[in-house]
């Protein structure tokens, strides 16, 4: 039978009403069941335990080099999941009432404003770096500016939930289409993620080899010299390589997406780190960081599934129909006289593992800090390149930091399939690397055999 509400809406009806049926209940039930359960000192105990952890002052915790180096500088995850939790819920319920939500037509016609003021609000941000670099901080026209760049911003705010609102309904639409994530009549985990700044990231790597010890969100608006303090930090302390980045969004629940972005790719990234709330009740997704190779394969799949949903979601949004985008395909010529990122960086990643597979350390780093500045003549411009860098861009099956073939592996997957949620599918029973090769051995031979018919 048909429902008044998309998938995604009504998941989000159950779980608040779930959540108003335990209110109602807790009084009468829920106190009794939880002081006769054998369970309940049990409880306490654990209760105590995080208690202490919690409030017990830092200076007396045992930190890692990397957590004692980002001490002021840590993303307030728990603070930002309540507030922007229980703000999209509200807006969801409130939603439900005829009389009170917005129509789609409205919402349409905020999603074209929010994209406005997104351009209207990097025009701001320009004037007033421009102005900075000749005027006073104080002066009037500079406060002027300033003002002008609030109220764009506060009026993005305003209408970031509707915006929200029809993405998400978007993307849930097409989710089921795809015939992934359904659990009944609902989409399981709901689309649901917050448009706001994303925080960035320290990643930590031995200096003697590329590998990812440590990932810990830092807040969006630290400084540059607050970047810098901090990797300084980490390497006097421990003698990691350390690098503070950017993040293109994060699988928290709501996931944060950038609130900067043009529509197509703020709809990829919503569709990429939406597979990662999927996959976190799959094996694929749970073994995430069992190896480097399974988080190669997650943030490949990831990838390739946000690009495809996002554009699928482009269509159904805008009505116009864009072209599958080519698939990644490594550059191999060297000889062609046009400069290749891909390839340069490709080389310098090679370069850089047989130098410290030779143990020289010392050698590498420069070797990177020189491929840094020889950029500059091509117009880019990377504030660092280390081992960390490698590190987490190499996690990428389809980054030109990574050497790992998973990326040519998984585009192979993909040709085998009709689509990108059978792509899912396929390997989200996989729990190593060899049973992720075995898949495409057998997706292979099948489909050999199809052409052979």
């Amino acid at each position: 039978m048909a429902t008044p509400f998309s998938g995604n809406q009504l998941s989000r009806l159950m779980h608040i009403l779930l959540r108003l049926l335990q209110s109602l209940c807790w009084p009468f039930r829920a106190t009794c069941r939880v002081l006769k359960s054998r369970r309940f000192s049990r409880g306490v105990l654990i209760f105590v335990v995080v208690a202490l952890l919690v409030f017990t002052p830092r200076s007396t915790q045992v930190l890692g080099p990397a957590h004692a180096a980002a001490r002021g500088y840590e993303f307030g995850l728990v603070g930002w999941e309540l507030s922007n939790f229980l703000d999209k819920w509200a807006h969801s319920a409130r939603e439900f009432i005829p009389w009170v939500g917005t129509s789609d037509e409205e919402k349409r016609e905020r999603l074209d404003r929010y994209l406005a003021l997104n351009d209207e609000i990097k025009t701001a941000k320009r004037d007033i770096e421009r102005e900075a670099s000749v005027l006073d901080s104080g002066s009037d026209q500079l406060t002027s500016l300033q003002d002008h760049h609030d109220e764009l911003e506060k009026e993005r705010r305003e209408l970031r939930n509707d915006v929200e609102e029809l993405m998400e309904s978007a993307i849930d639409a097409v989710l089921r289409d795809l015939g992934i994530g359904e659990l009944g009549p609902v989409t399981w985990p709901p689309v649901d993620f917050r448009l706001d700044s994303t925080p960035r990231v320290l990643v930590t790597s031995p200096r003697d080899r590329i590998q990812r010890l440590e990932s810990i969100l830092i807040d969006s608006d630290i400084t540059l010299t607050g970047r810098q303090a901090v990797e300084d930090a980490v390497y006097d302390n421990s003698g990691l390589s350390a690098i503070v980045l950017g993040t293109g969004g994060v699988a928290t629940f709501p996931t944060v997406i950038p609130n900067d972005r043009d529509l197509l790719s703020t709809l990829d990234v919503a569709a990429h780190e939406w597979l990662h709330a999927y996959l976190i009740f799959k094996p694929l997704g749970r073994a995430y960081w069992s190896s480097g190779d399974l988080a190669t394969v997650n943030e490949t799949v990831a990838n390739l599934f946000g690009q495809e949903v996002g554009r699928l979601t482009y269509e159904r949004l805008t009505g116009e129909t864009l072209s599958p985008p080519d698939p990644f395909i490594p550059e191999t010529d060297t000889n062609s006289g046009k400069f290749s990122f891909r390839e340069f960086m490709r080389e310098t990643r090679l370069n850089v593992d047989e130098m410290l597979g030779d143990g020289n350390v010392y050698g590498a780093e420069v070797y990177m800090e020189q491929r840094r500045i020889a950029l500059h003549d091509h117009g880019i411009f990377i504030r660092k390149i280390n081992q960390a860098y490698f590190a987490f861009n190499g996690s990428y099956g389809d980054n030109p930091a990574s050497v790992s073939p998973i990326g040519e592996q998984v585009q192979e997957l993909r040709t085998y399939v009709e689509n990108v949620a059978d792509l899912v599918k396929a390997i989200q029973g996989t729990t190593s690397y060899e049973g992720f090769l075995q898949r495409l051995d057998r997706e292979r031979s099948a489909f050999e055999e199809r052409i052979g018919d």
